[in-house]
């Protein structure tokens, strides 16, 4: 966490409802803001950005990777809160790596939302045991998201897959007949200001056990975010929000 008698400096990359959201909880815990860089900004190469400490990065997939360019040859650690950037992984895994900056990455940096990647871990090799049980994942969201399903209904999907073993692919998507027994379906619905609900559903001819996560507002994505920048200084790596909660489960025992 936070240095005594060091506040930390954050560079808001992306500044959207995110990030402004980012920066009221900032402002509470005493963080300063260095900069706040729009998602038309070409560069990241700028004074204001060299003196952060961490980078806080919500914006749009597009610009990830080059942005992750950027700070790396500043050597800034980055939070990156950005989903839709997974098939540049290998190239960003690798910049983090060789430019030795600290990164931590999640489809969704909410608590709760992180504290459900863990339940369901243990559920699922639970329901592994009874075949009786099919799973599947709803997710909805507001109607300016961009994604779809989104990066956290797909983290729920493939946690689910990594435990279940008679589920062996994701069906994304509604379906014009029937689906396969081995594929685990994902859905998505976008109405509204919806913040984010995401559902998943074990279901049998006896009975039906719902894990369900609703976002109330943008508060605990922003708290979650900030906790990554306090524990990512400092460190060197390729992280994502599981290693901030098993250190907080360590500390705590």
């Amino acid at each position: 966490m936070t240095t005594p008698g060091h506040t930390i400096k954050l560079a808001l990359i992306g500044y959207g409802k995110m990030g402004k959201e980012i920066e009221r909880l900032a402002l509470e815990r005493q963080m300063q803001i260095t900069v706040r860089v729009d998602i038309e900004s070409p560069s990241l190469l700028i004074d204001s950005v060299k003196s952060a400490d961490v980078a806080i990065h919500f914006a749009v997939p597009a610009t990830v990777l080059g942005h992750i360019e950027q700070l790396a040859d500043l050597g800034k650690h980055v939070v990156l809160g950005t989903t839709g950037w997974q098939s540049d992984r290998a190239k960003i895994q690798a910049l983090v790596e060789r430019k030795r900056i600290g990164l931590i990455h999640s489809s969704n940096f909410s608590l709760g939302m992180n504290i459900v990647y863990h339940l369901l871990r243990e559920a699922g090799s639970l329901f592994d045991r009874f075949e009786e049980y099919d799973v599947s994942v709803h997710e909805v969201h507001h109607i300016e998201k961009l994604d779809s399903p989104s990066g956290t209904a797909l983290t729920l999907a493939n946690i689910l897959l990594n435990r279940i073993g008679r589920k062996k692919e994701i069906f994304a998507g509604s379906s014009e007949g029937k689906i396969r027994p081995e594929q685990l379906q994902v859905t998505a619905a976008r109405t509204g200001a919806v913040v984010g609900i995401h559902r998943v559903m074990f279901d049998s001819l006896a009975d039906s056990i719902e894990v369900v996560h609703m976002a109330k507002n943008r508060a605990g994505f922003a708290l979650g975010a900030l906790l990554a920048a306090e524990w990512i200084r400092g460190r060197k790596g390729f992280f994502t929000m599981d290693d901030v909660l098993a250190d907080i489960i360590k500390q705590q025992r």
